[in-house]
């Protein structure tokens, strides 16, 4: 197993330093409202779903991989109490400008409400016991939720980030992880857009400024790391 020696992690743009004992995996919003059929963005408004199916089995070997290695995973979901009375005004009207207001009513529940069957995580992801769901509000995986607490008081210092949609809440997370002080990379081949143009401008977004935002990698890049080789 590989401990807390420093490792170094082919990136772009600049390699990437990595202890896995100090590292958390992020899986955010990999639920049935973005990710299903017959979820709320697929049934209801016929999203094109092709490239979110495609990152599930990858995000299922790094899932595996993080806990061979004893790194702590944490899956986020974006839901709302059903009273609806933590969807900010701001929000409920970027949402309704969307097409999708917060709590409206689709094939698997209400949009976004917690305790639908929408909100709840794919199949293909069952948590463990010592893994953590994070409930959030917003798009950011740290608006008024625990999850930087729960990661200071484990010595977290790196993230892994994985889900969707990449442009909005794992860009969202990624940017506000980052202004926390935390190391952050990306895994592009395990994240998802509802259209590639989109996902490739929030790549190249964190690439932007040579760099200053933040690094990404591919999970094969990641799963190639042996103890004491840098890749």
């Amino acid at each position: 197993m590989i401990g807390h020696a420093s490792l170094s992690v082919a990136a772009t743009p600049h390699p990437f330093s990595i202890a896995l004992g100090t590292t958390a995996l992020l899986v955010i919003d990999m639920q049935h409202d973005f990710c299903h059929p017959d979820g709320f963005c697929g049934h209801n408004l016929g999203v094109d779903l092709s490239a979110v199916t495609a990152i599930v089995p990858r995000i299922q070997t790094v899932v595996e991989w993080c806990r061979h290695h004893d790194i702590l995973v944490v899956y986020t979901r974006e839901s709302h109490r059903a009273d609806l009375s933590d969807v900010s005004p701001s929000k409920q009207l970027r949402y309704t400008n969307a097409g999708y207001p917060v709590g409206t009513l689709g094939n698997m529940g209400r949009f976004l409400v917690q305790g639908e069957a929408g909100t709840a995580l794919l199949d293909a992801f069952h948590p463990l016991p010592t893994e953590r769901t994070i409930d959030k509000p917003a798009q950011s995986a740290f608006v008024a939720t625990d999850l930087e607490a729960q990661l200071r008081d484990r010595g977290i210092t790196h993230l892994l980030l994985t889900g969707v949609t990449t442009e909005c809440c794992v860009l969202g997370t990624y940017r506000h992880a980052s202004d926390l002080g935390f190391y952050c990379l990306l895994l592009e081949d395990c994240c998802a857009a509802f259209s590639d143009t989109e996902h490739q401008a929030a790549i190249a977004v964190i690439l932007g400024e040579n760099g200053a935002i933040g690094w990404v990698t591919t999970s094969d890049t990641l799963l190639a790391l042996k103890e004491g080789r840098s890749l």
